[in-house]
């Protein structure tokens, strides 16, 4: 049977030119995890807003939760790639009792919030999954004119230690670099992604290093959870660090490659751009 795959976190709406566009990493993941091949779930909570019907999410099965807003974000990026965020709207609370019982027996979860949403026990809800963990949303905070501030994950101990694999990039220990020694002792296995320069993975005092895969890019937004979906669903396939990293690049080297969801690749176009390489 097809492994599941299981995102938590909020589907968003990002500010686009001629309206809003899908985001979120429960979007990016669920939708890599269906081209894929998986079976892929997401629990998320959004606001009577957000088009539950749109076609990219085809596919997907969504246990929806009402919420008063729906995440809404302003990504805007400099000539150098660097991010500067809106928060426009604010989705509700993701707890442990919003998981269905059918879906707690994943084969893969992923945890994924926005705006912190996803609380702690979330993590010990599951009963034999590989979880992977991207903790952007728990790093960041916003201020009185709605523009999104880094600031310090505080529940990360209570999560960590229950979790397989954690993701995050450089930009979000940018503020704070020293946890990342933490993030390594709590972690069975750490990726610290880097971009066109590829990637760190630290796992039992090791370090492995790997290369991005080249891209013509469009927008990086999404990218990393594309690689952090790719890299969970091979890691659980092959259970080889190596063979995930690798697969993860160059999976994520589609995502950058168009606007927002509409780059993610299926398994056929990424199982050709690796035999090239």
């Amino acid at each position: 049977m097809l492994p599941r795959f299981l995102a938590v976190g909020h589907f968003c709406y990002d500010v686009a030119p001629d309206g809003y566009v899908l985001g979120g990493g429960a979007a990016y993941s669920t939708i890599t995890a269906r081209n894929l091949g998986c079976r892929a779930c997401a629990v998320t909570a959004v606001g009577s807003n957000f088009d539950r019907q749109q076609p990219i999410l085809d596919g997907i099965d969504v246990f929806y939760h009402e919420s008063s807003e729906t995440t809404i974000f302003d990504n805007r990026y400099d000539s150098d790639g660097k991010r500067q965020q809106l928060i426009l709207g604010v989705g509700g609370k993701l707890q442990e009792h919003h998981i269905p019982p059918q879906w707690r027996d994943t084969d893969i979860a992923y945890l994924c919030p926005l705006t912190g949403e996803v609380d702690s026990p979330v993590v010990q809800c599951f009963n034999h999954a590989l979880i992977g963990v991207t903790p952007q949303g728990w790093m960041r905070g916003w201020d009185e004119s709605r523009r999104v501030r880094p600031k310090r994950w505080h529940t990360a101990e209570a999560i960590l230690p229950h979790a397989d694999v954690l993701v995050l990039s450089e930009e979000d220990i940018a503020a704070s670099p020293e946890d990342l020694e933490k993030y390594i002792q709590w972690t069975r296995i750490v990726v610290l992604t880097k971009g066109r320069h590829g990637a760190a993975l630290y796992e039992n005092g090791q370090i492995l290093e790997s290369t991005a895969y080249p891209a013509d890019e469009v927008d990086p937004t999404g990218a990393g959870d594309v690689f952090a979906a790719a890299f969970l669903i091979k890691y659980h396939e092959t259970r080889s660090p190596q063979v995930a990293l690798n697969f993860a690049h160059c999976t994520a080297s589609f995502a950058v490659e168009g606007h927002g969801t509409t780059g993610i690749p299926t398994l056929n176009q990424v199982n050709a751009r690796l035999r090239k390489a």
